[in-house]
Order: C-alpha cells, then structure tokens, then sequence
C-alpha cells in the first residue's frame, strides 16, 4: 500500500480510558465499559477513523492473567462495540513487565508501528486517546495527536503536563470530551 492510500486511525488505551482500571482485570466478568464510552465512540465514528486498542497488559508477564483469558476479555469488548455497530480493527497488546524492556510495551513505539505497518495507517493522521503517561509519550514519539483523558489515571498524568514534564495536544475531562475534540478537528479537514 502506497502512502496515499494510508488514512489515520485513533488510537485507543483500554484499562483507564475505555473502562475503569481496578488493577489487573482477569475475568470477562469483571470487564466494565465507563457508562460515556459506547455513546463518545459512536460520535468518534462519525469520522470514518478506524479504531486500534492498544494496551499494556503486564499482567500476563507476571503471571497474573493468561493470555485465554485476556482473549475472553477482548471477545467481551468487541461483543459490546458489535451491539452498538461499532468494530475494532486490531487489538494489539504488550504482554510484557515494565523491567523486560520490550520495544512494545508504551510509552516504547512499538504497538504503534506494528499496527500502522499491518493495518496501512498513516500515524502522522492518526489520535491516541489514553490516561498515561506512557500514552502519552508513545503518541508524541511517533507523531501521533497525543489526546489525554482524565479519567483513570489521568488526572495524575494531568499534574505531569502542568509541570511542564510532559506535553499532549489536548486533555478532556472523559471520552466524550476527547471524541468531540477529534470530531471537531477532523470536520476541518
């Protein structure tokens, strides 16, 4: 695929952004949606952007979490995106701890040009939407619009960009805010 058939994507974080993060999820059981994030996705497909989970998942490194099960977690959220008409296009994740030092694992790049390579996507017209630091600072290392929301750990990341020690092209207090930002930037395109 040549660069101008590539189009953008956004990006999403899961545990923080998408859903509540009480630590390490192991059950589809116990895999919740925050109440806003069906309605801002389905306003965020209202860009024609196609979706990409990306996600750090060190529990699987430590042995917390088998991969099946994380599967299992993964078959939830698509089912709950499917009964809104909503789809992902990849899900990507880092099954590694912070000290292997994987080239996957965010705020590394890694996941990022994985899916861009497999999928066609032209990052430089791509959205992260994630809680961390890390999100963050994998979506500036690869020229993606850094988009960080405040809820999960958020509002902690928040104090880094006050500080001066981190920078993200906009902050919004939850997913809806996020998705009318990127809604708003792509209606001027």
């Amino acid at each position: 695929m040549d660069d101008s058939e590539k189009k953008g994507a956004i990006f999403l974080d899961r545990d923080g952004t998408l859903n509540p993060d009480p630590g390490y999820i192991d059950s589809p059981d116990d895999y919740e949606l925050y109440p806003e994030t069906l309605r801002a996705l389905k306003n965020l497909s209202t860009t024609g952007l196609p979706f990409i989970l990306l996600t750090n998942q060190s529990g699987i490194g430590r042995g917390l979490i088998e991969e099946t099960a994380l599967e299992a977690i993964h078959n939830k959220l698509d089912t709950l995106l499917d009964q809104h008409g909503l789809v992902l296009l990849g899900i990507y994740y880092c099954p590694h701890t912070p000290e292997e030092g994987c080239n996957c694992r965010k705020p590394s790049t890694g996941m990022f040009t994985q899916a861009a390579d497999e999928q066609g996507i032209d990052l430089t017209s791509s959205y992260m939407i994630g809680d961390s630091v890390a999100d963050v600072l994998a979506a500036n290392a690869v020229g993606v619009q850094s988009i960080l929301v405040k809820t999960g750990n958020g509002q902690r990341t928040e104090k880094e960009i006050l500080n001066g020690k981190l920078s993200a092209d906009f902050v919004g207090d939850n997913l809806s805010e996020c998705a009318e930002y990127i809604v708003n930037l792509e209606a001027q395109r």
